[in-house]
Protein backbone atom coordinates (compact mmCIF):
# COMPACT_ATOMS: atom_id res chain seq x y z
CA UNK A 1 0.00 0.00 0.00
CA UNK A 2 2.66 2.24 0.62
CA UNK A 3 4.13 2.31 -2.60
CA UNK A 4 0.71 3.00 -4.04
CA UNK A 5 0.71 5.97 -2.12
CA UNK A 6 3.85 7.03 -3.62
CA UNK A 7 2.94 6.76 -7.16
CA UNK A 8 0.00 8.98 -6.25
CA UNK A 9 2.04 11.61 -4.88
CA UNK A 10 4.22 11.53 -8.30
CA UNK A 11 0.97 11.51 -10.16
CA UNK A 12 -0.68 14.12 -8.35
CA UNK A 13 2.63 16.05 -8.54
CA UNK A 14 2.94 16.13 -12.41
CA UNK A 15 -1.22 17.47 -12.44
CA UNK A 16 -1.06 19.84 -10.54
CA UNK A 17 1.20 21.88 -11.32
CA UNK A 18 -0.43 22.50 -14.48
CA UNK A 19 -3.54 23.14 -13.17
CA UNK A 20 -2.08 25.64 -11.32
CA UNK A 21 -0.29 26.77 -14.09
CA UNK A 22 -3.33 27.32 -15.99
CA UNK A 23 -5.55 28.98 -13.70
CA UNK A 24 -2.28 31.79 -13.73
CA UNK A 25 -2.40 31.72 -17.27
CA UNK A 26 -6.24 32.27 -17.34
CA UNK A 27 -5.99 35.05 -15.03
CA UNK A 28 -3.34 36.82 -16.18
CA UNK A 29 -5.39 36.65 -19.51
CA UNK A 30 -8.37 38.40 -17.76
CA UNK A 31 -5.48 41.12 -15.88
CA UNK A 32 -3.93 41.57 -19.53
CA UNK A 33 -6.10 41.81 -22.34
CA UNK A 34 -4.00 41.55 -25.78
CA UNK A 35 -0.99 39.20 -27.10
CA UNK A 36 0.36 37.02 -23.97
CA UNK A 37 4.30 37.55 -24.12
CA UNK A 38 6.57 35.18 -25.36
CA UNK A 39 8.45 34.20 -22.28
CA UNK A 40 5.23 32.93 -20.66
CA UNK A 41 4.70 29.94 -23.24
CA UNK A 42 7.97 29.58 -23.46
CA UNK A 43 8.43 28.95 -19.75
CA UNK A 44 5.21 26.77 -20.03
CA UNK A 45 6.98 24.12 -22.24
CA UNK A 46 9.88 24.07 -20.36
CA UNK A 47 7.74 23.10 -17.27
CA UNK A 48 5.79 20.88 -19.20
CA UNK A 49 8.81 19.10 -20.40
CA UNK A 50 10.74 19.11 -17.35
CA UNK A 51 8.02 17.78 -15.17
CA UNK A 52 7.64 15.25 -17.60
CA UNK A 53 11.19 13.96 -17.73
CA UNK A 54 11.57 13.92 -13.80
CA UNK A 55 8.09 12.15 -13.37
CA UNK A 56 9.04 9.88 -15.57
CA UNK A 57 11.92 8.67 -14.15
CA UNK A 58 10.56 9.01 -11.01
CA UNK A 59 7.93 6.73 -11.81
CA UNK A 60 10.38 4.30 -13.53
CA UNK A 61 12.52 4.15 -10.30
CA UNK A 62 9.06 3.39 -8.14
CA UNK A 63 8.12 0.54 -11.18
CA UNK A 64 11.10 -1.07 -10.78
CA UNK A 65 11.37 -1.46 -6.99
CA UNK A 66 7.60 -2.92 -6.92
CA UNK A 67 8.70 -5.66 -9.86
CA UNK A 68 11.43 -6.36 -7.70
CA UNK A 69 9.47 -7.54 -4.78
CA UNK A 70 6.78 -9.31 -6.20
CA UNK A 71 7.05 -12.94 -7.53
CA UNK A 72 5.77 -14.81 -10.30
CA UNK A 73 2.52 -15.44 -9.28
CA UNK A 74 2.01 -11.42 -7.59
CA UNK A 75 3.30 -10.37 -11.30
CA UNK A 76 0.54 -11.64 -13.28
CA UNK A 77 -2.55 -9.40 -12.05
CA UNK A 78 0.26 -6.53 -12.59
CA UNK A 79 1.27 -7.30 -15.88
CA UNK A 80 -2.55 -7.89 -16.89
CA UNK A 81 -3.44 -4.49 -16.18
CA UNK A 82 -0.75 -2.32 -18.53
CA UNK A 83 -2.26 -4.66 -21.48
CA UNK A 84 -6.04 -3.54 -20.42
CA UNK A 85 -5.15 0.36 -20.44
CA UNK A 86 -2.78 0.11 -23.56
CA UNK A 87 -5.53 -1.43 -25.08
CA UNK A 88 -8.05 1.01 -23.93
CA UNK A 89 -5.88 3.78 -25.21
CA UNK A 90 -5.36 2.18 -28.70
CA UNK A 91 -9.23 2.28 -29.12
CA UNK A 92 -10.17 5.99 -27.91
CA UNK A 93 -7.36 7.08 -29.99
CA UNK A 94 -9.14 4.69 -33.56
CA UNK A 95 -12.19 6.22 -32.45
CA UNK A 96 -10.38 10.24 -32.13
CA UNK A 97 -9.24 9.45 -35.59
CA UNK A 98 -12.21 8.28 -36.98
CA UNK A 99 -13.91 11.18 -35.69
CA UNK A 100 -11.59 12.96 -37.20
CA UNK A 101 -12.51 11.57 -40.46
CA UNK A 102 -15.91 12.09 -39.87
CA UNK A 103 -15.41 15.93 -39.81
CA UNK A 104 -12.89 16.17 -42.93
CA UNK A 105 -15.84 14.37 -44.72
CA UNK A 106 -18.51 16.81 -43.70
CA UNK A 107 -16.74 19.73 -43.89
CA UNK A 108 -16.42 20.82 -40.26
CA UNK A 109 -13.22 21.35 -39.37
CA UNK A 110 -10.40 23.08 -42.43
CA UNK A 111 -7.64 20.54 -43.45
CA UNK A 112 -5.58 23.29 -41.58
CA UNK A 113 -6.38 21.97 -38.78
CA UNK A 114 -7.20 18.63 -39.56
CA UNK A 115 -4.17 17.08 -40.89
CA UNK A 116 -1.89 18.00 -37.50
CA UNK A 117 -4.25 16.76 -35.69
CA UNK A 118 -5.20 13.36 -37.77
CA UNK A 119 -1.54 12.96 -37.72
CA UNK A 120 -0.80 13.12 -33.33
CA UNK A 121 -4.09 10.70 -33.71
CA UNK A 122 -1.85 7.97 -36.43
CA UNK A 123 1.36 8.93 -34.46
CA UNK A 124 -0.56 8.22 -31.03
CA UNK A 125 -1.71 4.72 -32.37
CA UNK A 126 1.40 3.95 -33.54
CA UNK A 127 3.14 4.06 -29.90
CA UNK A 128 0.10 2.62 -28.09
CA UNK A 129 0.38 -0.51 -30.64
CA UNK A 130 4.44 -0.68 -30.51
CA UNK A 131 4.08 -0.29 -26.68
CA UNK A 132 1.03 -3.32 -26.75
CA UNK A 133 3.45 -5.54 -29.00
CA UNK A 134 6.38 -5.07 -26.69
CA UNK A 135 4.23 -5.89 -24.02
CA UNK A 136 2.94 -9.35 -25.03
CA UNK A 137 6.77 -10.14 -26.54
CA UNK A 138 8.26 -9.35 -23.05
CA UNK A 139 5.45 -11.26 -21.51
CA UNK A 140 5.83 -14.39 -23.77
CA UNK A 141 9.71 -13.97 -23.29
CA UNK A 142 9.27 -14.30 -19.74
CA UNK A 143 6.93 -17.63 -20.06
CA UNK A 144 9.44 -19.32 -22.14
CA UNK A 145 12.33 -18.37 -20.02
CA UNK A 146 10.09 -19.50 -16.64
CA UNK A 147 9.60 -22.94 -18.61
CA UNK A 148 13.30 -23.40 -19.42
CA UNK A 149 14.58 -23.22 -16.07
CA UNK A 150 14.96 -26.08 -13.71
CA UNK A 151 12.49 -25.92 -10.49
CA UNK A 152 14.61 -26.68 -7.46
Amino acid sequence: MKSQHRIGAVLAWLVLPYMCVVVALVFYVQAHPGPIRRWIPVSMLCFFVATIVVGSVAIRRTARKLVKDKTAEEAKPRRAAPTKWLKAGLVFYVLALLSGIRLIVQREVPLKYAIPGLAIDIFLIAVFWRSLRRLKKFDLNNQTTREQTPQK
